[in-house]
């Protein structure tokens, strides 16, 4: 069974595939409500981007508090926090009172709460497995992650074409309530107690110096610069294509939805086959560069169901370039700055929105398409330079830096 072997894993998966599942069917609804308040990308691009702006500033305490106290509790805070931002703004909703500004601001309290717990979150999953398993459980847990991205846009795209969006956030807000009493049950078994303490500065900078001198965590970072940057944007443009360009309301955004979770697994499940097979580097640099040229054709395509089958496609080259690189990155840090690259990769995450705010600025002036476009072959330049770049300096510095 592998890392399953564990109880504390399966209980630790079970309630991240509900955390999941209600954090994205929120992330939903809250695109859908504001483009039909709005009919604005620059202000539907503000949603996601303000759920990960935090990271930005909050992510180095996230990672401070990783390292010094209980883990589990941290997230159980944080999903205590989510919790709220749900239900509060599923009250509004429901007694007709929710305003654009009511949605952004409850995902900025959504954003502020997942990035404090983010570094714990992730850290746990090898806290609960021994040290052989880190790497699948890594693996593992990242498949599961993915089923998310189908169970969410089924659960609320059926409720947003039947009760409505004020339903949708409530049972989101439910379900994210289930998870509260699994974190009492979980029982760390891994090393995270051997953790070297240190103060938010200390710890921030140990993880970018670590980063920094380790070469295949360096390009590692830098690839997922560019793929959040210039690729995976393209998430904050659905409600714009699902309802402005291909006119298919709720249904359609709930079918984009759902075909990234489609691709997402099949996507996940190639990727578990890989590992072991592909080097690190050939992957990631080989999914990175087929999601963003795939996203193009996403991009430019007013065929409802070509779009859907590119969505799919592309969702199938990202997810094994993600997983790999999470993966990748959490076993080649130290066992004892783990939590520290973590928060410094989750800082790194959190610069998507710098990228999402400049597509959607973009986009209100040339339109959502030749914008997303335009993106994503920036970002396929930029990944073959990386890609070349790597592959030159690798013949004449480190042995430890895997060709692409």
């Amino acid at each position: 069974m592998g890392p399953f072997a564990s109880g504390s894993f399966r209980l630790y998966s079970l309630a991240q595939l509900l955390s999941f599942t209600a954090l994205v069917g929120q992330m939903i609804v809250r695109g859908f409500m504001v483009e039909q308040q709005t009919g604005s990308p620059f202000l539907v691009s503000l949603v996601p981007s303000l759920h990960l702006l935090p990271g930005l500033v909050i992510g180095p305490a996230g990672g401070f508090l990783a390292d010094r106290f209980d883990r589990r509790m941290i997230v159980f805070y944080g999903e205590i926090m989510l919790v709220i931002a749900y239900l509060s703004l599923a009250v509004l909703s429901l007694s007709n009172q929710v305003q654009t500004w009511h949605i952004l601001a409850t995902t900025l309290l959504m954003g502020i709460a997942y990035s404090l717990a983010s570094p714990s979150r992730q850290s746990l999953i090898v806290d609960t497995v021994p040290k052989n398993l880190e790497r699948r459980a890594v693996g593992s847990y990242m498949l599961i992650m993915h089923i998310t991205l189908l169970l969410a846009p089924a659960i609320v795209g059926y409720l947003l074409m039947g009760p409505g969006a004020p339903w949708a956030l409530m049972v989101t807000g439910i379900i994210a309530i289930s998870t509260l009493p699994f974190y009492f049950r979980i029982r760390v078994i891994g090393s995270a107690a051997e953790v070297i303490r240190s103060n938010i500065i200390e710890s921030t900078k140990a993880g970018f110096r670590e980063i920094v001198t380790n070469p295949d965590l360096r390009w590692m970072f830098v690839i997922l610069i560019i793929v959040l940057l210039f690729a995976n944007t393209w998430g904050a443009t659905f409600p714009r294509l699902a309802i402005g360009v291909l006119d298919r309301g709720a249904g359609g955004l709930a079918a984009i939805g759902l075909a990234v979770g489609i691709g997402a697994i099949i996507g996940a499940i190639a990727s578990l086959w890989f590992e072991g097979r592909v080097s690190d580097a050939r992957l990631q640099f080989g999914a990175a560069l087929l999601f963003a040229i795939l996203i193009i054709g996403v991009a430019l395509s007013n065929s409802y169901l070509l779009t859907l089958l590119l969505t799919v496609a592309a969702s199938t080259a990202g997810a094994p370039f993600f997983i790999n690189n999470m993966i990748a990155s959490q076993v080649a840090s130290p066992n004892e700055r783990r939590a520290s690259v973590i928060s410094v990769r989750y800082i790194v995450l959190s610069t998507q929105p710098i990228g999402m705010i400049l597509l959607g600025a973009v986009a209100e002036s040339v339109g959502v398409q030749f914008a997303l476009a335009g993106s994503s072959f920036i970002g396929v330049v930029l990944i073959l330079a990386l890609a070349i770049s790597v592959k030159m300096s690798s013949r004449n510095t480190s042995p430890n830096v895997t060709q692409p």
